[in-house]
């Protein structure tokens, strides 16, 4: 099993232990060589039969360990030195010289490229730092042999730095979920293998856990899979009954627990029933000064809205009358405006019947038509009174009825029904008494011209009215005759005619644009803009 060499070396440890001379000597002496590897063969069986060293043993190999070959065999010897030191931990001095075994092995194996013995290196790194309490170091060399051992079929091994990370946790007190997790896969990995009295260990271990937090219930399974596997192991009864002994306290102990966890939650029960009934109670109590509160605010609501409904009652009563006695002034003020509309239309009937009177005492050609033409214009503007107090609105003319009836006027007065034909095209619309008189009396003139001037022979003259607005409220009226037109000298803004200054006059009182033209006869525009807002 062990090579030529390691023959040598253990050789040497024999003549080494009986005081023979140093090794120096002892190399350079071929016939002692020769009787060294015969004393090996002798001894080869000690060392398979006895894994562990002795401390004869582990004196011997520290004196050869330098002059052996980097193999796996000195790896081996070297880990058997470490876990001699290891077990035998008196002082400081002992645990650093196992893990400068350890160390020096680790570095072999990684020459090596030995996965195998790289894991088992760092597993003994980790058990020798738990020692020396280096706490840290404990859990990086177990997860370095983690790293390396998953890579091979060492499954104990495995299992083994999975307990070196579960030892770290449980040194630094970590969280129990970190403390559980390594300590299940290393029971895993322990059942995976068959190892069972390992597997008994971690299920112990992982009970303590559970009952650590107060999980008895885990706690209790964890504990029957421990005895389970010891029991697989062939442990003695002796060595099991502790464990049966701890199991039945940790049953006892859930069941205790379980029964203050019942009673903890009838007290939380009959506290919560408690609570229940005060919070009812106070609720009620609440709602109930709640509900005197606001009927208190309703009442007090009530009467101070019958007391202001009796006030605004009274303010309503005092409107009312004056509503009433308003309505009677302004149904008064309407009669006295109708009345004095109908006396104006009167009074200027009378002064049309004294004109009449008048002329009928007149020579003169022109007087007499001067006052017919000022019968007319009085007649105009006393048809415009007339409709005001025949109307609803007393301030407002309806212009189509205005101008209709003053054509009709017209035509009686100067008898001409069968000779001219008036076409009327006028929109419906309103205009205060401001505008109505300007426009009615443009409307005399220019129709009174026309048909006194544009038709000599009075057969066949055609008078076109239109008035026309839009939604701008732009007004265009339109009077214009087929007969003979102006003559050639006429000047329509320089000329002595009463009839001309008058609708240039009211033209401007209304702020029109007025205008005079030969179109096939004579044209007269007007142009005005009435603004109802404005007006108001």
């Amino acid at each position: 099993m062990f090579s030529n060499q390691y023959r040598i070396v253990l050789c040497l440890l024999v003549w080494f232990t009986f005081g023979e001379v140093n090794a120096l000597t002892f190399f350079t002496n071929k016939k002692q060589i020769e009787t060294a590897d015969d004393s090996l063969l002798d001894l080869e069986n000690d060392f398979n039969n006895e894994p562990p060293y002795t401390e004869q043993q582990v004196r011997k190999a520290e004196s050869l360990l330098s002059g052996l070959k980097e193999d796996i065999d000195k790896i081996k010897i070297l880990l058997k030195v470490s876990d001699w030191y290891e077990a035998s931990y008196n002082n400081p001095k002992t645990l650093l010289k196992a893990f400068q075994y350890g160390e020096e092995a680790l570095r072999i194996s990684q020459n090596l490229h030995s996965n195998i013995y790289a894991g088992k290196c760092y597993l003994q790194l980790s058990m020798v730092q738990e020692l020396r309490n280096n706490n840290s170091m404990i859990e990086v060399n177990a997860r370095k042999a983690i790293e390396v051992l998953t890579k091979t079929d060492q499954t104990d091994d495995l299992g083994e730095a999975w307990v070196m990370v579960w030892s770290a946790k449980m040194r630094t007190n970590a969280p129990i979920k970190e403390r559980l997790d390594p300590i299940f896969k290393a029971a895993s990995l322990f059942e995976k293998s068959g190892n069972n009295k390992r597997s008994g260990d971690c299920y112990r271990e992982i009970s303590e856990l559970y009952f650590s937090i107060s999980d008895f219930h885990n706690a209790l399974i964890s504990l029957k899979k421990a005895i389970f596997f010891y029991k697989a192991a062939n442990l003695k009864e002796s060595d099991i009954y502790p464990i049966s002994s701890r199991l039945n306290i940790i049953y006892e102990t859930e069941k205790k627990s379980m029964d203050i966890i019942k009673l903890k939650n009838k007290t939380l029960l009959q506290q919560s029933k408690l609570k229940n009934e005060v919070f009812l109670r106070n609720s009620m109590i609440t709602f109930v000064l709640l509900l005197l509160i606001i009927l208190g605010l309703l009442y007090k609501s009530f009467r101070f809205k019958k007391k202001t409904n009796k006030v605004l009652e009274t303010q309503q009563n005092e409107i009312n009358k004056k509503n009433s006695t308003l309505q009677k002034l302004v149904v008064e003020k309407e009669w006295l405006l109708r009345e004095i509309h109908h006396r104006v239309k009167n009074n200027l009937h009378m002064v049309v019947g004294l004109l009449a009177s008048q002329a009928e005492f007149l020579k003169n050609d022109e007087a007499v038509q001067a006052i017919n033409n000022s019968q007319n214009r009085i007649q105009a503007m006393s048809l415009i009174h007339q409709k005001l107090y025949q109307s609803e609105n007393l301030s407002i003319i309806d212009m189509p009825s205005y101008i209709f009836e003053l054509t009709e006027y017209l035509k009686d007065s100067f008898e001409i029904r069968k000779s001219i034909r008036f076409v009327l095209d006028i929109d419906s619309f309103n205009l205060p008494l401001s505008h109505s008189i300007p426009i009615g009396l443009i409307f005399n003139e220019a129709v009174t011209n026309a048909i006194k001037y544009a038709f000599p022979d009075h057969k066949n003259g055609i008078i076109n009215v239109s008035v026309k607005t839009d939604d701008n409220k732009n007004y265009v009226l339109i009077i214009q005759d087929n007969g003979i037109g102006l003559p050639a000298d006429f000047d329509p803004y320089n000329n002595p005619s009463l009839g001309i200054k008058l609708m240039h006059g009211l033209s401007a009182d209304i702020d029109g644009k007025f205008l005079i033209t030969n179109t096939n006869g004579t044209k007269i525009t007007l142009k005005f803009i009435f603004n109802e807002n404005n007006f108001h």
